[in-house]
């Protein structure tokens, strides 16, 4: 049985909850309870949210009760102070739930570092994923894989963020540190030997690899960009075209066609970038949204 990645469902899910969330609450609580195992905190958080905004509180509280309390999960402070959880804002039960969820949290952000799976050169080109919000590297793997197809030429390797967002998934900040851990990586393995080196980001992760490259030393032979999210771009186009320039980057982005808040970015980003001269090529993937379309690219041979 074929089983929908966790963040295609819920975009599925978000575009049915455009039209109302008991229609959209009822179609991912048949899909979680078909396969319980396969979804994870956020399955739980969207059907809490879901619950709360089709007015089922006791359905809410039940849920983030499974996931906090009998799954052991966690959510970052600001996500249980969503609008479509404002009726348990005084239950005693969801302030008891949202203090363990709190202090998991706090505990994690102490322990937390950036992770890098690279350890040593072993293929001819280099291939770095960089994950989106509520994402993590094992997932930025997943989603990246298709592309190289097994290629022996390709190394694939990933860079985690250092700052949670909930359990066992991160986040990038749009700061002048977040996106630190990136171009640290970049610049580690960027004079190893390799004959191409290539960075793929999804959503937030593509702002941290444009953040990367303007403001460090780190530089690669091609970014491609997945459902852009890049608000560096509002006030430091100029400076992103300029490094783009000089160190020669290609650029290669893609976006959903449903992607309302993604692909106004993308296209300003391929507008500007195509006038300027940069080598950059922009996709339009139809009936997708917010996510990976299901036949990606594959990366050729003689790149």
């Amino acid at each position: 049985m074929y089983m929908k990645k966790e963040n295609d469902l819920l975009e599925e899910t978000l575009s049915i909850a455009e039209n109302g969330y008991a229609a959209a609450y009822q179609f991912l609580l048949e899909e979680y309870e078909n396969n319980p195992e396969e979804y994870g905190p956020q399955t739980l958080y969207f059907l809490a949210c879901l619950a709360g905004g089709a007015n089922l509180p006791e359905k809410a509280l039940e849920w983030l009760t499974t996931a906090i309390l009998e799954k052991g999960w966690w959510y970052r402070p600001e996500v249980l102070e969503d609008d479509d959880l404002a009726s348990l804002k005084n239950n005693v039960a969801f302030i008891s739930l949202k203090s363990v969820s709190d202090n998991r949290y706090a505990d994690a952000v102490s322990r937390a570092k950036a992770v890098f799976t690279w350890e040593r050169k072993n293929a001819d080109k280099l291939f770095l994923a960089v994950h989106g919000n509520t994402q993590n590297g094992q997932i930025a793997r997943d989603d990246w894989e298709p592309i190289l197809r097994d290629n022996t030429q390709w190394q694939l390797e990933t860079i985690q963020s250092a700052e949670p967002d909930g359990y066992r998934t991160y986040r990038w900040s749009y700061d002048m540190v977040s996106y630190v851990p990136v171009a640290k990586a970049i610049e580690k393995v960027q004079n190893e030997g390799y004959k191409k080196i290539v960075c793929g980001g999804f959503s937030a992760g593509c702002d941290m690899l444009l953040r990367a490259i303007i403001y460090a030393p780190a530089r690669c032979d091609m970014l491609i960009l997945q459902s852009p999210w890049i608000p560096i771009l509002k006030d430091h186009a100029e400076d992103l075209v300029n490094a783009v320039k000089q160190k020669n980057i290609e650029l290669k982005i893609f976006c959903g066609a449903c992607d309302e808040d993604c692909l106004p970015m993308a296209k300003q980003l391929y507008e500007i970038t195509n006038r300027e001269g940069v080598h950059v090529e922009f996709a339009v993937q139809e009936g997708s949204r917010h996510q990976f379309p299901k036949e990606s690219f594959v990366l050729k041979d003689s790149l």
